[in-house]
C-alpha cells in the first residue's frame, strides 16, 4: 500500500528566498531514493507544502532515517516560523471511471 504524505510550513519573515534552494535540493535528492513515487514542494507567499508519495510506509521510513534529511534540516529548519505539520494519508480508493479519487489522513 503506497502512502502520501504533506508538510505545510511557514518560512520566517523575509526567508523564503533564501529556504526554496533548499527545497528545491531536497525534492530533487528524494525522488532518487527508493520508494519515492514523487516528491514536490508548492508555495503560496511565505507558506509551504510538500506532497509526498511512498510506494510503500517503509520507504518513507527509510528517507526520513538517512544522514542527508538530517543534514538538510538542519539548514532549512531554522528558516521556518515553527515546525512542519507532517500528515501521513492513505488513499480511499483508485481512479474511477471519471478519473475521481480520495484520500484518507492519518495523523
Amino acid at each position: 500500500m503506497s502512502l502520501y504524505v504533506t508538510a505545510r510550513f511557514r518560512a520566517r519573515a523575509g526567508q523564503a528566498d533564501q529556504l526554496i534552494p533548499l527545497l528545491v535540493e531536497l525534492a530533487d535528492h528524494s525522488r532518487t531514493e527508493p520508494g519515492c513515487l514523487s516528491y514536490d514542494y508548492f508555495r503560496s507567499g511565505d507558506r509551504f507544502t510538500s506532497f509526498e508519495h511512498w510506494a510503500t510506509p517503509q520507504a518513507e521510513t527509510g528517507h526520513n532515517q538517512t544522514a542527508y534529511l538530517d543534514a538538510i534540516l538542519t539548514r532549512i529548519l531554522p528558516l521556518l516560523d515553527g515546525r512542519p505539520e507532517v500528515t501521513r494519508w492513505s488513499r480511499l480508493s483508485q481512479d474511477d471511471d471519471r478519473g475521481r479519487t480520495g484520500a484518507v489522513r492519518e495523523d
